[in-house]
């Protein structure tokens, strides 16, 4: 059956954190993936090296990466920071990383730039995995019902899953099973579906992994006895229904 993990973390900088090409391969193997959606690392967008040139290279790295492995399939996702950066070539991404923590720097969804890259956004028709506040999730999915949202951990970090049941009647979110309790994923299958979950793992570097690698995810996954088809959707088909076809490798 066709895996592709959805969360994993890539970057090749001695000074904040590192996961390479040769990392992600190792890690795919391990669980029998064909390939993964990758984006930057934190560290290398605000939390450690935070200026405009540390993000261009951070993201332009992502696409190197994904243009460079041919033996196993890589969905590049462009990582937006508060200052809204809308590169020449958002295009060539399959995707959006958004991502920030409680205690981190805040988006300003009011800002002229944020409405702008999300409109971009929205004309290429990019999924968004989304990590923010509850409050700001709310504000994010309301705002922008064209735009298919992934939220990540069962919703663990955005706002806790207890949370979640306020988004099973918006068809454009969907829910990524990295790191989440079992018992978490069976709420969200019961109630909105195999077609809007997607497995994950967010493996986030080499000596220490934020939470666990691909096969660990995925061995819990696999717990859930599904029927195949489910398994598949769940394993490749959401994601890879979610992104523009013009980047799906089978």
């Amino acid at each position: 059956m066709r895996i592709i993990d959805d969360h994993i973390h890539c970057g090749n900088n001695r000074r904040t954190k590192v996961f390479t090409p040769d990392d992600i391969r190792k890690d795919l193997a391990e669980a029998n993936a064909q390939g993964a959606v990758i984006f930057a690392f934190p560290e290398d967008i605000y939390r450690i090296e935070s200026t405009v040139e540390s993000r261009n290279k951070a993201n332009e790295y992502i696409l190197e990466v994904s243009k460079s492995t041919d033996d196993i399939t890589l969905y590049p996702f462009y990582f937006v920071w508060n200052d809204y950066i809308v590169p020449d070539n958002l295009s060539d991404y399959a995707g959006i990383k958004w991502h920030r923590h409680w205690d981190e720097p805040k988006y300003d969804y009011d800002d002229p730039k944020c409405k702008a890259i999300l409109s971009e956004i929205k004309k290429l028709n990019l999924p968004v995995v989304l990590e923010e506040e509850f409050e700001y999730t709310v504000r994010f999915v309301n705002e922008n019902p064209e735009i298919n949202v992934i939220i990540p951990h069962i919703g663990f970090l955005n706002g806790g899953y207890a949370k979640m049941p306020i988004f099973f009647d918006k068809p454009n979110v969907y829910f990524d099973t990295g790191t989440a309790t079992l018992e978490a994923i069976k709420t969200v299958l019961d109630n909105v579906g195999a077609e809007r979950v997607i497995f994950g793992s967010d493996v986030s570097g080499t000596s220490m992994p934020f939470y666990n690698y691909t096969k660990v995810e995925l061995d819990k996954v696999m717990k859930l006895g599904l029927d195949e088809n489910s398994m598949s959707l769940i394993l490749s088909g959401n994601i890879e229904r979610l992104i523009p076809q013009k980047f799906v490798k089978k």
